[in-house]
């Protein structure tokens, strides 16, 4: 079962840090050298630059251009302004959590927690609609686990997801309708080697090349584990000839029939990595 690994203390953070905000509202202004800021709040950005960031903030508005059907057949890509290269991207201490800005699919940029506890990329809602992002009921939809306890959420592919000078390209994401602030999990970090530097409150990453679509062997093993120890469960309810409520036969009958798409899913997704069958079993 995949998990978002954010913890009590990690929600406290978002909570408090994101409170009386605008949930995934980014301010972005150039200062007299020609960098470029971000700003969770507009109290942060300098008086003189306030109007640039409400433009930019305005610009940013929600667009629906796409609906997410299935993940496309393209495998996983990554590039960076320094290939081969160290790559650092400066971010912030908010409590005891790291927060960064992260560029979605070249059409958002939002302030997301490093989770290196959490499976997927997982967006906000409304950052995901900015993103292009539209969930419908044929979106597939997996179970997680988290600190308070088990939730399905919607599964997408995403473009693009960008992180100072690190880029991954199809990278797999969830959306989440609670939480405030997206957490940048493995399946973009799984891409590189990852040092943090509290002093400098600096990020380091290098290419790892012993991944596949962002997972590792035991990763990618787990994942196909965990699905088909849960179908044999089912199986063997089914096939017991213990259940006599018809409404419960049907209802399980029903997951199994999740599962076995979810697999098929998880069979697909490996293809397109190139992941080997021994990683599979």
């Amino acid at each position: 079962m995949p998990r978002l690994g954010w913890s009590l203390g990690l929600w406290l953070a978002l909570l408090v840090s994101l409170a009386g905000e605008a949930a995934g509202e980014v301010y972005r202004w150039t200062d007299d050298s020609g960098r470029e800021h971000f700003a969770g709040a507009l109290s942060q950005v300098p008086p003189e630059k306030r109007a640039e960031a409400l433009d930019s903030a305005k610009r940013a508005a929600p667009s629906r251009l796409q609906t997410y059907q299935a993940p496309a057949g393209r495998p996983t890509m990554v590039r960076a302004s320094r290939p081969g290269g160290v790559l650092r991207i400066p971010y912030e201490q908010h409590g005891n959590a790291i927060l960064v800005y992260v560029r979605v699919n070249d059409r958002v940029t939002a302030p997301f927690y490093v989770d290196t506890g959490a499976a997927d990329v997982v967006l906000p809602s409304a950052v995901a609609e900015r993103a292009g992002i539209i969930v419908g009921a044929d979106t597939p939809r997996e179970t997680y686990g988290t600190a308070n306890g088990l939730i399905r959420q919607p599964v997408v592919q995403l473009d693009a997801v960008e992180v100072g000078e690190a880029r991954v390209e199809n990278v797999r994401g969830s959306i989440s309708e609670s939480l405030p602030v997206g957490l940048l999990g493995t399946s973009f970090f799984n891409h590189f080697t990852l040092q943090i530097d509290p002093a400098a409150r600096m990020l380091t990453l290098v290419e790892n090349p012993n991944m596949r679509g962002g997972a590792s062997e035991a990763q990618w093993s787990e994942r196909f584990r965990a699905l088909r120890e849960r179908q044999a469960r089912l199986e063997a309810h089914l096939e017991g000839g213990l259940l006599t409520d018809e409404d419960r036969t049907r209802e399980l009958e029903a997951r199994r029939d999740e599962i076995a798409a979810e697999l098929e899913a998880l069979d697909d997704e490996a293809n397109r990595a190139s992941v080997p069958l021994t990683w599979r079993e």
